[in-house]
């Protein structure tokens, strides 16, 4: 006999304490992940942010200094300090772009039970937001490397809990759809 799962029991708010936003180069996930942090109420934070102030130098000036393979053991590393920072309260971790990519990061998430959301959009689309004057981006170049480097990350970006397309859609809208997926709850008067 079938067991019967009570409806309310469906409806129950998702009891995990943090977020983690992947996703290529200008999916967004500095820019959801701060809406989505304010309508939970809970920190913000992104990954390559707390890589510089933690080094005091850009991400830019790590990959030219340290090079690339150093600067994912920074990423792993900070990963795992933001997941031991979930005792000062609930936490939308925007991960940079090749963080997912490694294992480790995945394996952290993973033993933490945090839930990965992957923002996509076509790849011109998102090689046209990386287009902000005074950003660099060490692994952006020309539109058909992008392409390149996206369509290699892709599948590792599509073992994340969530999928979430993101071409044509408002910050606002993204983040309600996050919410609804993993059945979070927003805080009261929350607004977009």
């Amino acid at each position: 006999m079938d067991e019967v799962i009570p409806a309310h029991t469906a409806a129950r708010p998702h009891d995990c304490c943090a977020v983690a936003l992947v996703g290529f180069m200008g999916a967004g996930k500095t820019t959801v992940g701060q809406q989505l942090a304010a309508r939970l109420g809970w920190r913000f934070a992104d990954l390559d942010q707390l890589i510089e102030k933690r080094e005091r130098r850009t991400i830019e000036q790590i990959f030219r200094e340290d090079g690339e393979s150093e600067f994912r053991r920074m990423e792993r590393s900070a990963v795992r300090e933001a997941i031991g920072s979930l005792e000062n309260g609930s936490l939308i971790l925007a991960l940079g772009g090749g963080a997912f990519i490694e294992s480790g990061v995945q394996q952290c998430l993973r033993d933490a039970q945090i839930p990965a959301v992957f923002l996509d959009a076509p790849a011109a689309e998102l090689f046209r937001r990386c287009e902000q004057p005074g950003v660099e981006r060490p692994l952006r170049h020309d539109q058909e490397q992008f392409r390149k480097l996206y369509e290699q990350r892709r599948p590792e970006y599509l073992k994340a809990a969530v999928c979430i397309e993101t071409a044509g859609k408002k910050i606002s809208d993204v983040a309600q759809e996050i919410i609804s997926e993993l059945n979070l709850v927003p805080v009261s008067g929350a607004c977009d």
